[in-house]
């Protein structure tokens, strides 16, 4: 087990409770807490109330402070006002407490921000935990521990939720009784001081009574921990995550493609790809999907086969099937006619498999047990539309025999469409261990999430190679603008680092006159892009600071003299440099890669369709760094360009290896200079598969 494991055990396993602030007022929390810790099991010697005034309360002894508890304590719930918690908390150091929930508010929550970091500083010097402060607490099935002021403990189950929210929390306990859901673990984070969620995650991850963790979030402190953590627990443990708060952050002065296009909401999604968190979109949802991981093997193979008895319902299932990229089998000839000895002659045998509205409980236990025998099936959806002929009972019977009787290793999910009868029957069938849902199309999505978990955690993992690159050349280039002030680099400087990196640009010079202009033109070679060079322009041609297609001297003189001129006129006050002559790249696909600094996640590599639409179409897609390099071919393949670089129309395939190179060099030069905000690689050329790219234009912003 590791360090967290072994530090979180106490707030979430105690063998002894300490309250502090219990009180003999059946209106406060206090009361209220030890009130729910004698409620809900846990053993009365062990939970010691902490009231200076009080001498028993609820028939438990009172002691003064936690220093005089004559007993080891694990845990104590702080439940006393704002001013006073450092005091106890001190108290609970010195008395060798091994972790605090603090329920109290008027922290961080209220703008006290150093009131909370002191709660912090006092508890790490004490190498203590502390949950909070501004929490509901905590409730743990396993130990019958409901310290918190929640109205009741959950039933017990192997699903961990862990919620920023204190009213959700308090609002799902009473959801999941009513529905049957059992949780391991229920704990409130609150102001998130100093346990949070990324610590729960890793606790949940070697907790042997947890299956499935989830979450209610509505935002990330330690991003990079995040990504990390997650990605090595979700191999083992599903993480699903309700992320609250889609409207993107507003970004002042956006300086790059990359960075507009960068909002909060885009980098955790991007984050949560890669970390194999699922996300899900409601709060039913989130239980829906953990349900099916906690009572279902993941799917070995891809078949799905779908058993209904009303054709409506199984043409929903199908439609949800395919938008969900589920496989339906085709039945084999020898499996269809097994099926047929259990439906009447004008059933379907196709998938779905249509028993008719004249099914009977045996036709549904006799089609189900020989598809859960046969090896070539996979999975298996049931429906029920609830008939004059059958009751649901027996149907859900039916289920529960045929798994029974075969021995399941195998997912089945049901739904069964009805009124109260399917309704009571669908939560009985779920208690036992079979998902049941009220529509096909939510059993299918829970389907669809067990194969895109299987999936991730099918997934390799291959470190990018060790690029030879020049960061002598990247710092030198920095160190002028840095001393010059400019967080904008020019297109020439922006140039050098990446070619510093190994990535392929045009041959190019900087002329500070026209005469320079021509020679080095002569020099490169035709035909020549020219461009204005200046720390103040990032969008060249909105001023006219840009010709392309310059064939010869004459032009390069006509075009430097022009683009002078107009960036004279439309940016007066520019600091101008000179002009950048570049050979003109060969024109060919054109992706844009670049990277972004999130503030939480930090670098952000983005990959999409380039050129001058990339702001309007957004087809682009987004990863954290580090980045692996199955993590870049999914970008890849995750936008329209794909199919343009797979080779559209009969075009023979683009070079994206190399595409995938320079990302990751991008991802290596973003590592190396946090300093650098945003860069932005548009276009970049892509050639025939072997023949490479070239980034023809590029931006690098400085934070």
């Amino acid at each position: 087990m590791n360090d967290v494991y072994e530090q979180l055990k106490y707030l979430l396993r105690p063998s002894s409770v300490a309250v502090i602030g219990a009180s003999r007022e059946p209106h406060k929390i206090g009361h209220q807490v030890l009130k729910n810790l004698l409620k809900g099991g846990f053993p009365k010697n062990r939970i010691y109330p902490i009231n200076p005034h009080a001498e028993y309360i609820l028939g438990l002894k009172c002691y003064p402070s936690v220093k005089d508890v004559p007993y080891p304590v694990d845990m104590a719930v702080i439940v006393v006002p704002a001013r006073i918690v450092p005091k106890v908390l001190q108290e609970c150091v010195e008395k060798g407490v091994k972790a605090v929930t603090v329920i109290s508010s008027g922290f961080k929550e209220i703008g006290r921000v150093e009131e909370e970091r002191k709660l912090v500083e006092i508890a790490r010097k004490g190498d203590m935990r502390l949950l909070g402060p501004n929490v509901v607490g905590v409730c743990d099935t396993i130990k019958s521990m409901n310290a918190s002021f929640c109205q009741d403990l959950p039933y017990r189950g192997d699903i961990a939720f862990i919620t920023q929210s204190g009213a959700l929390g308090i609002a799902l306990v009473g959801w999941t009784k009513l529905k049957r859901i059992g949780l391991s673990d229920l704990v409130s984070i609150g102001n998130k001081a100093d346990i949070d969620e990324v610590d729960l995650i890793e606790f949940f991850g070697e907790d042997p009574y947890t299956k499935v963790i989830t979450l209610y979030l509505e935002g990330i402190t330690r991003g990079r921990e995040f990504l990390q953590i997650a990605r090595k627990v979700s191999k083992k443990k599903p993480i699903i995550m309700l992320k609250a708060g889609k409207a993107e952050r507003t970004v002042a002065a956006i300086k790059s493609h990359t960075g507009s296009l960068a909002g909060s909401d885009i980098a955790y999604e991007a984050v949560f790809k890669q970390a194999g968190v699922i996300r899900a979109p409601t709060f039913p949802d989130l239980f829906d999907w953990a349900i099916a991981f906690s009572s279902l093997p993941l799917p070995e193979g891809d078949n799905v086969i779908i058993l209904t008895n009303g054709g409506g319902a199984g043409v929903m299932a199908t439609d949800e099937a395919e938008l969900r990229g589920l496989k339906l089998m085709d039945i084999p000839e020898d499996l269809a006619e097994k099926l047929k000895e259990f439906m009447p002659p004008f059933g379907s045998v196709f998938n779905p498999i249509d028993l008719t509205g004249m099914a009977t409980k045996e036709w549904y236990r006799g089609s189900l047990e020989v598809l859960l025998a046969d090896p070539r099936v996979h999975s298996v959806v049931v429906i029920y539309c609830h008939t004059a002929q059958t009751e649901p009972r027996e149907i859900g019977d039916a289920i529960l025999e045929a798994v029974k009787s075969t021995g399941r290793e195998k997912p089945v999910i049901a739904s069964f469409i009805g009124g109260e009868e399917c309704y009571e029957e669908c939560e009985r069938l779920t208690a036992e261990g079979i998902p049941c849902y009220e529509s096909p199309e939510r059993a299918i999505v829970a389907l669809s999430m067990l194969y895109k978990y299987r999936d991730f955690t099918r997934r390799k993992e291959t470190v990018p190679p060790i690029f030879a690159v020049n960061i002598e050349k990247a710092q030198r280039v920095l160190k002028v603008a840095k001393e010059e002030g400019r967080k904008i680099l020019t297109p020439y400087e922006s140039a050098a680092i990446v070619k510093a990196y190994g990535i392929p640009v045009p041959e190019q010079g900087l002329a500070k006159n026209e005469e320079e202009a021509v020679k080095i033109a002569e020099r490169i070679g035709y035909p020549l892009v020219l461009s204005i060079e200046s720390p103040d322009i990032l969008h060249k041609t909105e001023v006219g600071g840009v010709k392309v297609g310059i064939e010869n001297a004459e032009e390069v003189v006509k075009a430097f003299r022009e683009i002078i001129n107009n960036v004279s006129e439309k940016a007066p006050h520019a600091d101008i440099r000179g002009i950048v002559v570049r050979k003109m790249a060969p024109p060919s696909r054109e992706v844009i890669i670049g990277m972004h600094r999130d503030p939480i996640f930090g670098p952000m590599l983005m990959f999409g369709s380039g050129g001058i639409l990339v702001e309007l179409i957004k087809d682009v897609s987004f990863r954290a760094v580090p980045l692996t390099v199955e993590d870049a071919y999914e970008m890849i393949k995750e936008t329209k360009a794909y199919s343009l670089l797979k080779g559209f129309r009969g075009m023979p395939e683009a070079d994206i290896d190399k595409i995938v190179e320079i990302m990751l060099r991008i991802a290596r030069l973003a590592n190396d200079f946090p300093e650098i905000a945003d860069i932005d690689l548009n276009p970049v050329f892509v050639y025939e598969k072997g023949k490479g790219c070239l980034a023809a234009d590029i931006k690098i912003v400085l934070q």
